[in-house]
């Protein structure tokens, strides 16, 4: 498949894990990713870290996202879109007391094998998560953890 075939597909039923791929560089000719993530009310993201390989961007549809994208530290609320270039590191999460829905974009295409395995890991799981092995999950695809302080709401005056 090129990416001058067009295409129309209804995203897949939602899962346990908040992120989806919608269309894969299966559809693409290996150009993006297309996803959709609904993140309930105080929804940890993932932890902080870096993608050697892609960029990535996130539109916020409903709700207010957090995100700390590099030294950035801002809440993300809808038609607002977040871009998050290759070898910065960021971390997002939902720290509001409502849901929230985005639309994300990965390019290159590539992750919907990361994703895939871990939902497939977290299928299987019958006990707690490992955390090392789903570090070295992430790194074989070249999402690496990044140190750094978590996510807190930005305090209002």
């Amino acid at each position: 498949m090129t990416t001058t075939e067009p295409f129309a597909i209804e995203a897949p039923a939602l899962q346990d894990r908040p992120w989806r791929i919608l269309a894969g560089g299966d559809r693409t000719g290996g150009a993006v990713a297309f996803g959709a993530a609904d993140v309930p009310p105080h929804g940890p993201g993932p932890g902080r870290h870096v993608h050697t390989h892609e960029d990535e961007a996130v539109y916020v549809i409903s709700g207010v996202l957090s995100f700390c994208v590099g030294d950035r530290r801002f809440d993300a609320g809808p038609r607002t879109l977040v871009w998050m270039p290759r070898q910065v590191p960021h971390v997002f999460a939902n720290l509001s007391d409502e849901p929230v829905r985005t639309f994300g974009v990965i390019t290159p295409s590539g992750l919907e094998g990361m994703f895939a395995e871990q939902e497939a890991y977290f299928a299987a799981l019958t006990g707690e998560p490992d955390i090392a092995a789903l570090r070295a999950l992430s790194a074989r695809y070249g999402v690496l953890p990044v140190e750094g302080p978590p996510l807190l709401p930005i305090p209002r005056t």
